[in-house]
């Protein structure tokens, strides 16, 4: 929640004196300093403007963070801010959006000049960072020189600079430096020039920003939380796992499931893969869709398997023999996630239309449709007796459902970020949701009360498990780990680190002794228990 503030606008720095060019090392130097990165349900760049005790304010694109959900800011040292969508400040009319974060850490500020004194032919430097490659996650920071062309301040959405600087994409909100290293604009987009080969890169002129500033008054944040570390949360009896197999794959994996010694897993080229659990070993691949896929599940019977979505559809497969049985079509936008009745006999899915389906898979008939959620729905799960539906929210909050009726019994409040996340205990006791600040909260299903939350990840937890054996909750995070918890104690076990980019997703063998999890790395870890049987 933001805390009343009023700021002076002295807090960010405006020169508008002529200084003697600085060199080009130094203006790119000053740019790396006060460029971040930004991650999450968006991804571009942002620069750090203005600083207010321990808030900071990054300046960026409104085209960069106009998704609802959580982003990410990463600052140079390579630290990590969780920004909600509803804590973006957008500026009215222009292509300008502003990000607060705060941090008790010294990062410097730009010093911001006047852009209307630009004129054509003046050197600019525009940094970012950009994806290495079209298919690549790495991202490499660059620092571009060119020259004005234009600094025109009739152009809609405040793109008032054009300039020759050679751009590309994922360096939308990133500085347009002068030669003093002042910032002069927001790299905005990059467009053909009509009936030309010519291709012209424009971002805002920086006194749009400097106009707007003049009257407003910025939110701070209260001060950021301070996690204790990971190391000293592990209990002196850990659950000891250790990495047995890694699995390579060729596209990167969204979601998981298993039975028994088969492992399924979604890809984000909209391909499905079938893996030996004992032995790793590939047993098949298919294409199950056109664009990435979100959610596999696997009916309890282990006979059907179904997979949703960006292209907004479900597929139901014959598990055994690999063929397609039926598409199911309802959702207006991306389908995120799936879940079966205990019994095999409906599928449920979420998706981003903020409605949640219930289907007869057999029939291909929508029984229900759901209404509830003002945002996407990230996740769902049922109850082992079959009667109730619990779904999550990047709203923030979660609903249960009657699936007789499909009326609404209960909405539980209490995550201030997106909920990504949810699963249930054996027992249908407890219900576990994580959230894009890293943390997992704990709630009683009987009276619906928050009983527990815990927080180690430094990142949003995309994915929960629990074991069989209802004694141990594991999930996976944007933070590349995987965590093991005491459900009893909700005490930190163990931390798995093997993963090279984002985990997605996690699960657990019926054997309470199997691990599995996936990711960004385009990588299957297969996580085996060390411990003794009894």
């Amino acid at each position: 929640m933001f805390l009343k503030s009023t700021i002076s606008l002295t807090c960010f720095s405006l020169l508008i004196f002529t200084q003697p060019g600085l060199s080009t090392p130094d203006v790119k130097s000053i740019a790396e300093s006060i460029t971040v990165k930004i991650e999450g349900v968006g991804s571009g760049i942002g620069v750090i403007v203005e600083k207010a005790g321990e808030t900071y304010y990054i300046l960026t694109n409104s085209h960069v963070v106009k998704q609802v959900g959580t982003y990410i800011v990463i600052t140079p040292d390579n630290n990590r801010y969780l920004v909600d969508h509803s804590q973006i400040i957008t500026i009215p009319g222009v292509d300008l959006a502003i990000l607060p974060i705060t941090s008790n850490l010294s990062y410097p500020v730009a010093i911001l000049a006047d852009s209307e004194q630009l004129t054509p032919g003046e050197k600019v430097y525009v940094s970012g960072w950009p994806r290495s490659g079209e298919t690549e996650l790495e991202r490499i920071y660059v620092n571009t020189e060119g020259f004005l062309t234009a600094n025109n301040p009739q152009q809609s959405r405040g793109y008032t600079l054009s300039y020759t600087n050679l751009v590309r994409s994922g360096m939308s909100g990133g500085a347009v430096l002068d030669t003093q290293g002042r910032v002069v604009g927001i790299n905005s987009i990059v467009k053909l020039l009509e009936n030309s080969e010519t291709i012209v890169a424009s971002g805002v002129g920086i006194n749009h920003f400097i106009t707007w500033r003049k009257n407003q008054t910025l939110p701070t944040l209260p001060p950021q939380e301070n996690l204790t570390p990971t190391s000293q949360l592990v209990t002196d009896s850990p659950l000891n796992f250790t990495l047995a197999t890694t699995i390579n794959t060729q596209s990167q994996v969204s979601s998981l499931a298993i039975n028994q010694d088969l492992i399924v897993s979604g890809h984000s080229d909209g391909t499905i893969s079938l893996w030996s659990l004992s032995t790793g070993k590939l047993i098949s691949t298919s294409q199950g869709h056109n664009q990435a896929i979100n959610s596999v599940a696997i009916a309890p019977n282990g006979k059907i398997l179904a997979t949703a979505s960006d292209d907004h559809t479900i597929k139901i497969w014959n598990l055994t023999t690999g063929e397609l049985i039926r598409t199911l079509k309802g959702h207006q936008n991306a389908v995120t996630t799936l879940v079966f009745t205990p019994d095999s006999a409906s599928l449920a899915s979420g998706s981003w239309d903020q409605t949640i389906k219930i289907w007869n898979y057999q029939t291909g008939e929508i029984i229900y449709t759901l209404t509830g959620h003002s945002a996407l729905v990230s996740s769902l799960v049922i109850t082992p007796d079959g009667k109730t539906l619990i779904s999550g929210s990047k709203d923030t909050t979660i609903i249960l459902w009657d699936l007789n009726s499909g009326k609404s019994i209960n909405i539980l409040y209490g995550h201030s970020f997106s909920i990504l996340s949810v699963a249930i205990t054996p027992d249908g006791q407890t219900l576990a949701s994580g959230s894009g600040d890293g943390s997992i909260s704990f709630w009683n299903l009987k009276t619906g009360k928050l009983t527990n939350t815990i927080k180690a990840h430094t990142d949003g937890v995309w994915s929960l498990a629990i074991s069989p054996d209802n004694q141990t909750l594991v999930s996976g995070s944007w933070d590349k780990t995987v965590k093991l918890w005491d459900l009893d104690t909700a005490t930190l076990k163990n931390t798995l680190t093997a993963h090279s980019n984002y985990i997605f997703a996690v699960a657990f063998n019926s054997d309470n002794k199997t691990i599995i999890s996936g990711g960004w790395d385009s990588k299957i870890m297969i996580w085996q228990s060390l411990e003794n049987d009894n």
